[in-house]
């Protein structure tokens, strides 16, 4: 437990210090009016606020919920941040033939589940997630439309 946590900490102090040596991406890259036509689904303006990597920033609507967060990786490899930064029992998906080895998050059989998707560009690991999707069943079309999704950086 112990070693969990230096390696947690560890993590933390990497992730500050790489964010500030590391130019992140548009702290809200998107206007409302393209992820409500993307996703089919009203959203507000984007709010930026503080990240695990970076600057980050949440567009809210009457249900589901973007997160963006973006920044360069506190970790040896994507692969052990993805790891470390998921609750046990996570799984990842990788996105056939993406440019950018993008993944999708799964969350745990017993856990609320959730759209996502994370993949490095230009040095800049980006996780986007989409929280509030009330049908398990509309997981898979949200990772869809993320896929779609403008890339950023």
């Amino acid at each position: 437990m112990m070693k969990h946590i230096l390696v947690f900490t560890a993590l933390i102090n990497c992730a500050a210090y790489a964010a500030a040596q590391t130019p992140s991406a548009a702290q809200c890259p998107f206007e409302p009016e393209y992820l409500s036509k993307h996703f089919g689904h009203p959203f507000k303006a984007g709010v930026p606020e503080r990240g695990i990597l970076g600057k980050a920033c949440v567009y809210s609507s009457d249900g589901p919920k973007i997160w963006i967060d973006a920044g360069a990786n506190p970790a040896p490899s994507v692969e052990m941040y993805r790891k470390m930064s998921n609750p046990p029992g996570t799984t990842f998906t990788a996105v056939n033939n993406d440019p950018d080895k993008a993944v999708h998050i799964n969350a745990k059989a017993d856990a609320p589940s959730f759209a996502s998707i994370s993949y490095v560009r230009k040095g800049i690991l980006v996780n986007i997630t989409v929280t509030g999707v009330d049908d398990k069943s509309a997981i898979a079309a949200w990772n869809s439309k993320l896929v779609q999704l403008k890339r950023i950086p």
